[in-house]
């Protein structure tokens, strides 16, 4: 018996006809090898880029999804935590990194300590030595007994050499700069005598947490010739390019006007106070106070740290570290880049970093 062969379902026989059935096979069939292509694409790319997906790329470790990533692992594991912000580091920020152990102590210590009716003075006078015997001669020092923190001499130099450079004028003078603790006690209640507590404490500070007792403060007064004597320094006229211009070296107007519920003080026209660059830039241009200029700093660590474009090649990057109350503190820095690392006298670390930026 003759069997006639069976055609299977995608058979078309193309020296006939096509048929509307035939067609649709044919569509079917193109589509299958379509399908079938784009798989096989798809698998070799998979396989041949699987080396490339242990290393992720600079998108990938930048922005807020790595933050939270960062985040979750410090909460679970703080040795992965500190590979993947060493990794960031690398990948975006800084070239090299090394870490440092601190102190718990070390927080008291540095040019950005934040003294006012709130914390105490960590130091006393430590580092304070004569100005009369360090001051050069664009301006003039009360007595033997006026004294500063050595390290901010310089620049006290720098900036009154420059005033009388471009003013003609010398008649600038040092009253005050550290005060002791005994000293300030005496100051305090001698201001309460005469004026009562509350109003005392609006231009006083209560001993031991006075600024003056850091070293770091200067207040100016004028020296005039003519009647002997002295006269209140008030920033303005020629004097407003100190006012205008202290930033470059370094201090700020400590008490502005305007900012006395932040700083807790009275406007005071001639009280500076050394916190160094890029603080003094950034305070002053914000027209800010260093209260508030830490709360910004403690907003950012070193996945975000903060910008500070002083112009031209004066960039600076800087990031807060919470220090540990019960152990050492290990603070993240770049490794080739000049740095500075000041405690807060609070609870933690400002690291101010002068780095080369990358575009």
């Amino acid at each position: 018996m003759n069997r006639t062969k069976k055609k299977g379902f995608l058979y078309v026989d193309l020296s006939k006809p096509m048929t509307y059935g035939d067609q649709f096979k044919l569509m079917f069939i193109i589509m299958f090898i379509f399908c079938a292509l784009f798989t096989l694409i798809y698998l070799f790319t998979l396989i041949g880029g699987r080396g490339k997906a242990d290393t992720p790329s600079s998108a990938e470790v930048s922005g807020t999804e790595t933050s939270h990533a960062a985040s979750h692992q410090e909460e679970n594991s703080p040795v992965a935590s500190e590979v993947s912000v060493v990794s960031e580091i690398n990948s975006g920020i800084f070239d090299d990194v090394e870490k440092l152990s601190l102190g718990h102590d070390e927080i008291y210590k540095g040019d950005l300590i934040l003294v006012n009716k709130n914390y105490k003075c960590p130091s006393d006078g430590e580092d304070a030595v004569s100005l009369m015997e360090q001051k050069t001669g664009s301006y003039a020092v009360t007595d033997y007994d006026v004294s500063l923190n050595k390290d901010i001499i310089v620049y006290l130099n720098q900036m009154l050499d420059d005033f009388e450079d471009v003013q003609g004028e010398n008649d600038v003078m040092v009253a005050c700069g550290y005060r002791s603790y005994d000293n300030q006690s005496e100051i305090f209640d001698n201001e309460v005598e005469e004026v009562g507590v509350e109003e005392a404490e609006q231009w006083v500070a209560r001993p031991g947490y006075s600024e003056h007792q850091t070293g770091l403060v200067i207040d100016f007064t004028l020296n005039n010739d003519v009647e002997q004597g002295s006269i209140k320094y008030d920033g303005t006229g020629i004097y407003e390019w100190i006012n205008t211009n202290s930033y470059k070296y370094g201090f700020i107007l400590r008490y502005p006007y305007g900012k006395e519920e932040i700083t807790g003080y009275n406007y005071e026209s001639w009280h500076f106070r050394y916190v160094g660059l890029p603080a003094a830039f950034y305070i002053t241009q914000n027209g800010i106070t260093l209260e508030e200029y830490i709360d910004v700093v403690r907003t950012h660590d070193i996945n975000s740290p903060l910008l500070i474009d002083g112009g031209g090649e004066n960039k600076w990057y800087v990031y807060y570290v919470t220090a540990n109350e019960d152990s050492k503190t290990e603070v993240t820095v770049p490794k080739n880049s000049n740095y500075k690392i000041s405690g807060d006298n609070v609870q933690g670390f400002i690291v101010t970093a002068d780095v080369d930026i990358k575009g």
